[in-house]
This record gives C-alpha cells, structure tokens and sequence, in this order.
C-alpha cells in the first residue's frame, strides 16, 4: 500500500501533465496571437500617414480603452501582470474566485492591450494564466474539499504558473525553478513534482506548434545559437589571452553594478508611476487611453519602442544601431513601459526588463568596443549578460534570470559569467534600495485594499 504522502506526489504527477497540457495550448494560442500582432502593428502605423488616418487610429484607440477599463472594473484580477496577485493568493491573504473568467477576459484584455503597442510583458500574464488552469481543475472538476484546496490545490496553481512561464520562453527548467525561487520561496518533493511535469508538458505542447525557435527569433539564428557570441575565456587559455579571464570577471561585474543601479532606480520609478496616475486623480476610460492615444505618434516615429520587446532584441542582434539610436530606443522603451504599466494595465514586465537590460547591455558593448576593451565579436554576448543582469535587479530572482538565459541561448558554457553579471546586480539593486517588484506590487495593492 502506498503512503497518503506518496499517494499524493502520484496525483500531483498525473494532474501536473493535465495542467501542463492545457496550460500549453492557452499559451500557444496567447503568443501566436501577439506574434501577428507584431508583425501586422508595425504595417498598420506605416499607413497612418494623414491627418483622417491619424483621427481614425485615435477613434479605435479610444474604443480600446473603454474595453480595457471595463475589463479592468470585472476583476481586480485582470489588471496588472498577475505575477502579485499570484503571489497574494498563495500567501493566503486573496483568492482566485472565477478562474474561467478571469482567463478568458484578461486573455483577450491583454491581446488587445500589447497588440495595440503598449510596452507591456507576456510573460507575468502567462504565468497568471497557468495558475488559473491549476485553480480551475482544484475547483471545478476534481471537486475539492477546502482542505485539499488550501493543500494540494496550491500545489497545481504553482505548478500552472511555472507552466506559463515554460509554455511563453520554451524554457521548462526556468519555470521550475520560478516556481520555488520567486512564488514559493520554499522546497518540497511535491512543489517539485507538480511542477517539472506540468511545466515539461506545457512546453512540449508549444514546441509542437512553434517548433524550438523560443520568443527570442534571432537567439536560434545558427548552429551556434548566437551568431557572433564567443565562448567565455578559462583558465587552460590564459596563456593564449593574457589576463583575459581577469579582465572580462571585471567587466561582467562593471555590468552587473550598471544594471543593479539602473534595475533599482527603475523599480522605484515604476511604483511611483502608479501612484502617479492615483494621485492625478486619472481613472477609467481616460487611464488607459493615455498610452494608447501615445502609441500612435511612437508607431509612427519609433515603432521599436512598442509591444512587448522582443522584437526590438532580435534587432539588436542582428542590426547594431548606432550608440545615439540606442540612447534613444532605451529612453523611449524605459518612459513608455513607464506609463504603460502605470496605468495597471492588463500585461506583465518580463519582457520590457529584459529590452532594457538588453538594450543597457548593448550600450555597454559599444562603449567598451570604442575604448578597444573588447572586440565587436563580445557585444552579443553583453546583450544577452545585460538581459540576466537587469531582471535580477528587478524582479530579484537571479537564478531564474540566469536559468532562462542559459535556455534561451543554449550556451550553458556561460554559467558562470551569468552567475557572476546576475549575483552583482541582485547586490547592487539591494544595497541602493531596490525591492523585489512583484513583492512590491503586493504590497502596494493590500496597503491601498486596506486604505
């Protein structure tokens, strides 16, 4: 006779692959979706070229934000990245209590949102998406008592996040480990079966519809993943490359302390952003049409800029713009994800964190190239360092950051470079006052639901 305990980890295996599946098709559905959004936005903004265009777009816009502040006012749930209230729920201190609606309304919410060109994230929202799946096979099939709910449904809502993380990056392992670095904050043999399975199986299911390519196009761009990055120096090379190792340690660490500073004056920026809108007395319809109604002068003149971003690193890969565009493309992505997400629009920040490290990455390859501390052949490589290094600044997950990096490149020989970049920023962004975002979101909401 098996244990209750062992009983249970066969369940959760089983219910695991059920949520995984599922989790995956949503998932796959979500991101073709918003893959024909960013290729169709960009056309339709080349076309608003008069002024009865431009009236038109500013009409459609403003429907769009009557949808959204509808949306917004069904379900608390609907607004924001989903990522804090998540995190609330499996704190016990909220509840998920229709998780049907809550996914079918935020997925269309969403689509309409960053398919419109606000600089909002994918990512948050998938995660949020997997766990309403775990909430709704606890709940409405499997009939739990509250008992079971409060226990074992935990497990599958956990594991339905990290398959929305999987499901949306191709990136299994960094669901997993999401799952115990940042939502639970704690190991078990359950969370960790729940979850391998469910987040395998999330990803099995996207990878037969999009094949391996991830979000990230250009990133499987060769045989090599990366087109230009260079494996970093060890020490057997030191006699070929001098004090190389020593010398890119440094650098790695120099990023690292950029990102951190940037990632924690962000964070704050980014909470102010929202109180902003509060204090501005800005609600309704009118909240959400200010960055759409911006949308439509930026599709114009810097389409980069809008959507969730991952576009605008692929070009990085493979374009190079000059130092002056990239100065503009970070200030334009940072202000306007700013306003996007100040507004607790329906999107996450996943990817506009990883733009911007992206971007802060490339702007520190540049300067160093120009300095000749470094060939051009490093740049990619700082690109994607930066990535790691900036959402471990914000979001103060290093691992996860480093784990996702290493499956969207599949050059684990830079395990130890994304270690040394992401451990930097993470101390960096703790010592000038940085707050884990999602955590800080939390926060935030119960103080205002106590107000």
């Amino acid at each position: 006779m098996l244990s209750t305990r062992r009983l249970l980890r066969v369940r959760l295996f089983f219910e695991g692959i059920l949520v995984g599946t599922v989790t995956g098709t949503i998932i796959a559905a979500f991101r073709f979706l918003l893959d024909e959004a960013d290729i169709y936005r960009p056309i339709i903004f080349a076309h608003v070229d008069s002024l009865g265009k431009i009236f038109f777009a500013c009409g459609v816009m403003i429907l769009l934000s009557a949808l959204l502040s509808k949306a917004v006012a069904l379900d608390g749930q609907i607004a924001g990245s989903g990522i804090p209230q998540l995190k609330g729920i499996l704190q016990g201190r909220a509840q998920m209590v229709k998780p049907f609606r809550l996914l079918a309304v935020k997925f269309f919410a969403t689509v309409a949102a960053i398919g419109a060109g606000m600089s909002l994230g994918r990512a948050g929202i998938s995660v949020q998406f997997g766990a309403a799946v775990g909430n709704f096979f606890t709940r409405k099939i499997y009939g739990r008592t509250p008992k079971h709910e409060a226990v074992e449904g935990n497990f599958l809502l956990t594991a339905g996040a990290g398959a929305g993380l999987a499901a949306i990056f191709n990136a299994p392992l960094a669901g997993v480990i999401f799952c115990v670095e940042e939502l639970r904050k704690r190991f078990s043999q359950e969370i960790l079966i729940a979850a391998v399975s469910a987040a395998v199986t999330a990803s099995f299911v996207v990878k037969m519809v999009f094949g391996v390519r991830p979000v990230f196009e250009t990133i499987t761009a060769s045989p090599l993943h990366l087109p230009t990055v260079m494996t970093l120096p060890t020490l057997e090379m030191a006699t070929t490359l001098s004090a190389a190792p020593v010398k890119f340690f440094v650098l790695f660490v120099s990023l690292g302390i950029l990102c951190g500073v940037f990632g924690a004056l962000f964070t704050k920026t980014l909470l102010k952003s929202l109180d902003a809108y509060d204090r501005l007395k800005i609600f309704g319809v009118r909240r959400f049409a200010i960055p759409l109604l911006l949308a439509i002068p930026l599709g114009i003149e810097l389409p980069q800029v809008l959507g969730c971003g991952n576009v605008l690193v692929d070009e990085l890969l493979i374009s190079h713009p000059t130092v002056s565009l990239l100065m503009i493309l970070i200030a334009g992505k940072i202000f306007y994800t700013l306003i996007c997400f100040g507004t607790n629009a329906p999107g996450g920040l996943f990817l506009p964190v990883l733009t911007i490290g992206a971007l802060i990455g490339d702007i520190f390859a540049r300067v160093g190239n120009g300095l000749h501390i470094f060939t051009a052949d490093w740049t990619t490589l700082f690109i994607i360092f930066g990535m790691a290094a900036f959402f471990a600044a914000v979001v103060k997950a290093p691992v996860t950051g480093s784990i996702l990096i290493l499956e969207l490149t599949g050059q684990f020989s830079h395990l130890v470079g994304l270690i040394v970049v992401s451990g930097a920023a993470f101390m960096i962004s703790d010592i000038c006052g940085g707050e884990p975002i999602f955590s800080a979101l939390l926060e935030r909401s119960q103080s205002k639901r106590g107000d």
